[in-house]
């Protein structure tokens, strides 16, 4: 489990760019499911079981990351967000451009604080503040380098080993959830069903990728995978986050846009008794995932959402426990095998 999200992590995937990943999980999968394919906008599609209940397990390929917006006359170049980022954040990151020529390294910059007014200070810096320097002399050495406008752009963050089986590193939103999806197609027995394993494009730009295989497939069933806001630190009180790191797999009833399946719930419920499998519920009131789109989805489908929790999400380096993705695995699969009681 821990080398294989090492190797999630390890590859670029930024929105509209998920080709390293799709790769990566088609190799890891194709001695494992029935059929494997991608559709026209780059969703990757496993199959598994010829059953008469289809189900369709999602977990997004994408990463947040950023697009070269501009380069000034002084060689210094400016971005565009891809998904949603905290300025705060970014100064001093190293990011990797990846070019047509190849990749080129740089830094996110900004005023030195020796320099900062007592306001400037006090307040975050905005994103049109920042800039990439690759210590290029001026606007042609860096189209030498080969950067050009819409160059991807991704923020460096070293996959590293903690204590308690925890890891940190980057994207872990959502290379969590290809690791759990990879997991469950490779373990799981249909039996009665058709199973639908789909790594999805542009999640974080507006659930994009995968409203096409929710109504191309026209599954029965839909249930997200994906991670979910960890506020067991300092600068947080539990009431506002009351996941935890270690406290097993998460299940999503309800965020912004969605509310999860009765069904779906009671399946899920009764499988983490059952099967002892730690678990802990989530009730969010701001973002959402692709379980969102199951209502959505032709005349309406039940849908619900598997995560796992992580600390710093949607920042440079987020962190997580093994033991979450082995429960979320766990949970996913036992549920797979008794869904046809529930539907």
């Amino acid at each position: 489990m821990k080398q294989l999200l090492k190797k999630f992590v390890e590859v670029s995937g930024i929105s509209g760019s998920e080709e390293n990943v799709k790769n990566l999980m088609k190799k890891e999968l194709k001695n494992h499911v029935d059929k494997i394919h991608e559709d026209k906008v780059g969703n990757l599609i496993s199959v598994k079981g010829k059953g008469k209940l289809k189900v369709m397990l999602t977990a997004h390929m994408d990463e947040i990351g950023f697009m070269v917006k501009h380069v000034t006359e002084k060689g210094f170049i400016k971005l565009n967000p891809v998904g949603g980022w905290d300025p705060k954040v970014l100064p001093s990151q190293r990011v990797k451009i990846y070019t047509e020529k190849g990749v080129v390294h740089g830094v996110i910059g900004t005023k030195a604080i020796h320099l900062q007014e007592k306001d400037e200070v006090e307040k975050a810096f905005k994103l049109k503040q920042l800039f990439v320097d690759i210590g290029a002399k001026d606007k042609k050495d860096v189209e030498k380098a080969g950067v050009r406008v819409g160059d991807y752009v991704e923020v460096v963050g070293e996959f590293t080993e903690l204590r308690n089986n925890r890891v940190v590193g980057r994207c872990f939103d959502n290379r969590i959830s290809c690791v759990v999806l990879t997991e469950v197609m490779k373990r799981v027995r249909p039996k009665g069903i058709t199973l639908y394993g789909v790594g999805t494009t542009q999640e974080e730009i507006g659930l994009k990728g995968a409203r096409g295989p929710m109504f191309d497939l026209n599954p029965d069933v839909i249930i997200a995978l994906d991670t979910e806001i960890a506020g067991d630190h300092p600068l947080m009180e539990e009431e506002e986050a009351p996941l935890k790191l270690g406290a097993g797999a998460v299940i999503g009833l309800q965020d912004a846009a969605y509310i999860m399946d009765k069904r779906i719930k009671k399946m899920l419920l009764d499988t983490a008794k059952k099967h002892k499998i730690p678990h802990q519920l989530c009730v969010a009131s701001g973002g959402t995932t692709e379980a969102t789109l199951a209502i959505l989805t032709r005349e309406g489908k039940p849908g619900g959402l598997v995560g796992v929790p992580v600390r710093h999400i949607h920042s440079t380096d987020e962190m997580a426990d093994l033991k979450d993705i082995e429960s979320a695995v766990k949970l996913v699969v036992k549920s797979l095998e008794s869904i046809t009681k529930y539907f």
